[in-house]
């Protein structure tokens, strides 16, 4: 069974028409039923006052007839019944015993009945009886009429009135609500498709807005509206959404931008190694090697291989770090952390100068892994970019709400553009950072991330022929977000 026609055509109009069609409805009817009621209970009272005049018109034609008739009956004529009623509207009619009916009008100017309503009105003694009046429908005209008996007569008088009066009242009634109530429909129907329109345009600028945005503008808003307002709360709300889904979408597109980049850096990374690993497989595999030069070339390929492995231990080191995964957070001493990876680093580069600044003890909570890590790449790093002779200082201090890790070499420096981009992943600084030195552009990206992952940062701040500096701040205590 298919939707209704009706609704089908309804729901296809516009929310204003719909609301318009709505109020007009509603306005309708609270026009049509206070008018009706006032026409019943007009008609009503009308019809009850002309009743009341009747039952004194009646009662007032029983006392003059008995006085008036009774030197008169059996022959009363019509300018004597006349003489028995005041000069009224009112229609009389007497009906004698033999049958005779003798009629009058009040006003001589109006012209009475083809018939007598005597002869109309069915019934008669029960009418008489009950003494209730009725409405008698003569031709294209109405009467109200009421029946009863001359006393001590015999004979059975009618009087009636015209409904012609009650009538044109109630249609000029009709009529002049009628005008009325167009007049006021009209005026409030205007009145409340103007004031729809003024309403309903934030849900216009609403989808205006979703229009744009479905089209790629993810920079469009919805115009602002009174704070206080429905409306002004709904366009509140909508930009607030708008922001997030505009900050989330642009944080897939980095974030996929960065896969990529990842993805192609990674891919150029592993192809050189690769390329050695293969070339030296290839001549072995031949016997293109003079014997004398075999050991060399698989020392060649075990160094390719272990700097592959590195690398691949990184790489699934920041992916780790990408996924947000809980660290393995305890009670670490960062200052016994430091002096361990500074005796390492020492033992690699004994001739290296090199300070340390620290206080007895730095506890904090922290992934110990992650942080000697962190240590060992920032002392990696000097080690392969500044030379032997460049003095090194390793800082530690802290309050109560932070710490915060400083690693200065008196190395070359680096320039402003290198020095941007120090945390960029597979970065290398062209004339520094070659293979030869063992770099593979993630180490300070890991200190970054590691970094990142504890709620802290990691600077840099470098100067050509002045050093540079990487400082690492981390909050003794996670907050509360870092600890679900």
């Amino acid at each position: 069974m298919g939707p209704d026609p009706g609704a089908r055509i309804l729901g296809a109009r516009t929310l204003r028409v719909r609301l318009m069609a709505g109020l007009a409805l509603l306005m309708t009817v609270g026009l049509t039923v206070p008018a009706v009621a006032g026409v019943v209970a007009l008609r009503s009272y009308l019809l009850e006052r002309t009743d009341n005049e009747l039952r004194a018109a009646q009662g007032l034609l029983t006392v003059r007839s008995v006085a008036a008739l009774a030197g008169i009956v059996p022959t009363v004529s019509a300018e004597g019944l006349r003489q028995v009623v005041a000069p009224t509207n009112y229609v009389v009619e007497l009906r004698r015993v033999d049958s005779t009916v003798q009629r009058v009008v009040g006003d001589v100017g109006r012209p009475l009945p083809a018939r007598p309503l005597l002869d109309v009105i069915d019934d008669l003694p029960a009418r008489a009886a009950s003494g209730r009046p009725f409405t008698v429908f003569y031709g294209d005209r109405r009467y109200r009429v009421l029946v009863g008996t001359l006393p001590g007569t015999g004979m059975t008088d009618v009087v009636a009135v015209p409904l012609q009066p009650v009538v044109a009242t109630l249609a000029r009634l009709v009529a002049v609500e009628t005008v009325a109530g167009a007049a006021a429909l009209v005026f409030a129907g205007v009145s409340a498709w103007l004031l729809l329109g003024h309403g309903l345009r934030p849900v216009r600028d609403v989808a205006a807005t979703a229009a744009a945005i479905a089209t790629g503008d993810l920079s469009r808003r919805v115009p602002d509206h009174p704070p206080r307002s429905e409306t002004g709360q709904l366009a509140a709300a909508i930009n607030t959404m708008l922001g997030q889904i505009q900050s989330a979408f642009d944080d897939r597109v980095r974030s996929e931008e960065r896969l990529r980049r990842f993805v192609a850096d990674a891919s150029h990374e592993l192809r050189t190694p690769l390329t050695s690993v293969r070339g030296y497989v290839d001549l072995l595999r031949q016997g293109i090697v003079p014997p004398a030069e075999v050991d060399d070339a698989l020392r060649r390929v075990s160094d390719e291989t272990r700097r592959m492995g590195a690398l691949v231990d990184d790489m699934l080191y920041l992916a780790h770090l990408d996924e947000e995964r809980p660290l393995l957070r305890a009670e670490v001493d960062l200052v016994v952390l430091v002096r361990d990876a500074v005796r390492d680093a020492t033992v690699v580069e004994p001739a290296r100068p090199v300070t340390l600044r620290l206080p007895e003890s730095c506890s904090m909570v922290a992934d110990a892994d992650a942080l000697r890590q962190v240590i060992g790449n920032l002392l990696t790093n000097v080690r392969v970019h500044a030379p032997v002779t460049a003095m090194v200082t390793v800082e530690l201090t802290r309050n109560d709400r932070r710490m915060v890790l400083r690693v200065h070499d008196d190395g070359p420096g680096m320039p402003p553009e290198v020095a941007e981009r120090i945390f960029d992943r597979f970065y290398r600084a062209s004339g520094g950072r070659d293979r030869g030195h063992g770099g593979n552009g993630l180490g300070m990206s890991i200190v970054a991330a590691v970094a990142a992952a504890h709620g802290g940062t990691a600077e840099v701040s470098s100067t050509l022929g002045a050093g540079t500096t990487i400082t690492i701040t981390l909050p003794v205590r996670p907050s509360v977000r870092d600890q679900v």
